[in-house]
């Protein structure tokens, strides 16, 4: 659900924008198989239909990204095999800016969203291990660069990463990834009559201040824990958070979160195989045991009543994840083709152990720009271990400013 209710958030923030432009794009590219008996692929083909506006007021954040533009994107894309992989069929909202700053034809392009699937695994198609579920997140990150323009249009080559995941609520979730070129064009013909856009933003032109903040934080999420448990169950959080907000756009915090994971609880109050015989003690406190908390420092953008918010965590506590760890590493013995669980053991292991991450965006009710001391804000998250969907969470919180 979080995944519809912030799909366009981003383009809410284009309300107060002024020049807009449409664009219609193809690209080519390759999507990399997802495990090693995955499906053979051909070329991928993606083609999309964008409208954005460009934001150009005296907001700081508008000032320090050099004039943005916000928009929705709609993509079609075929992965390269249609009888097995079928389409993905994608809404996302996107921001775009100048990489360089006397350099505008050199821009970042970087969307979310959510995607629907034409295809996905079943037991008749079981080889399609990438994609489990008919919604998934959708992410696109793309460098375009201008080779031909005038006063109504833009010719663009560009280079994309997409990447589309359930967010781990269901196995199996290896993902699509596609690494593709394409042609963008776009027209800018609309409001011919508007002052131009200042090219150069420069550092005096942005007002310093700073606010100190504490925030809470409360949320659900969905999980699953492996493929031969594969049960959509909740995970509850809660987040305290202390910082400070510079220049009514940068949001900095330091915090403690703390996550209760109902798919472990089960699984240890059950008793099955692997805690009743390797890990017993697990099971004399089956809630503790299931649980996690870490601290983690916390960055916010602020765009009035929306914010692109990512984090980076150390987990303090976590005493099923050896469990869990070795759960998700099982593998067939290719010798005896019985499916062997895995061991807890190396780099990968102990780093999955202690990093934690979140990708997300938050919608505030009061604009961000006014500094309210009180406000409340509704988040949609990635939850990683690594960089490994861990989970998928819809948040609610409150902040205060001082």
């Amino acid at each position: 659900m979080n995944k519809i209710i912030f799909f366009f958030l981003l383009g809410i923030t284009s309300v107060y924008a002024q020049k807009k432009q449409l664009f219609t794009e193809y690209s080519i590219g390759e999507t990399s198989s997802a495990n090693n008996d995955f499906i053979s692929l051909k070329s991928s083909q993606t083609f999309g239909v964008g409208f954005g506006m460009q934001h150009n007021d005296s907001l700081n954040w508008v000032k320090q990204l050099r004039n943005p533009y916000t928009g929705v994107i709609l993509q079609v894309a075929n992965h390269g095999n249609v009888e097995k992989i079928g389409h993905s069929i994608s809404l996302l909202t996107y921001i775009e800016k100048p990489i360089i700053l006397k350099n505008e034809k050199l821009k970042l392009l970087s969307g979310i969203g959510i995607a629907y699937h034409t295809k996905k695994n079943t037991i008749e198609n079981w080889q399609n291990k990438a994609i489990s579920t008919d919604l998934t997140w959708a992410y696109r990150l793309g460098v375009y660069y201008n080779i031909w323009s005038n006063s109504q249009f833009d010719s663009r080559i560009n280079l994309n990463y997409l990447h589309y995941s359930n967010g781990h609520i269901q196995w199996p979730n290896n993902g699509i990834n596609t690494l593709a070129l394409g042609l963008n064009f776009t027209y800018n013909g609309f409001n011919k009559t508007e002052n131009p856009i200042e090219k150069v933003i420069l550092k005096k032109d942005i007002k310093k201040e700073k606010q100190t903040f504490f925030s809470v934080q409360t949320g659900i999420g969905q999980h699953a824990l492996y493929r031969f448990y594969n049960f959509r169950r909740n995970v509850y959080s809660f987040d305290f958070m202390y910082g400070k907000i510079y220049n009514k756009t940068h949001k900095v915090g330091l915090g403690i979160y703390m996550r209760q994971y109902t798919n472990n609880y089960k699984y240890i109050k059950e008793g099955n195989n692997l805690v009743s015989e390797e890990y017993p003690e697990l099971q004399k406190n089956p809630f503790l045991n299931s649980s996690s908390m870490g601290i983690a420092l916390n960055y916010e953008f602020l765009m009035q009543h929306v914010s692109i918010e990512t984090e980076l965590g150390l987990t303090l506590y976590r005493p099923f994840f050896e469990t869990e760890y070795r759960l998700n590493a099982t593998l067939i013995n290719k010798q005896t083709g019985l499916y062997e669980l895995g061991k807890a053991e190396g780099m990968e292991y102990s780093l999955k152990r202690f990093v934690s991450g979140k990708l997300g965006l938050k919608y505030y009710l009061f604009n961000t720009n006014k500094t309210p001391k009180n406000n409340v804000y509704l988040g949609g998250h990635i939850v990683s271990v690594l960089g490994q969907a861990d989970y998928s969470e819809l948040a609610l919180g409150y902040t205060h400013t001082f």
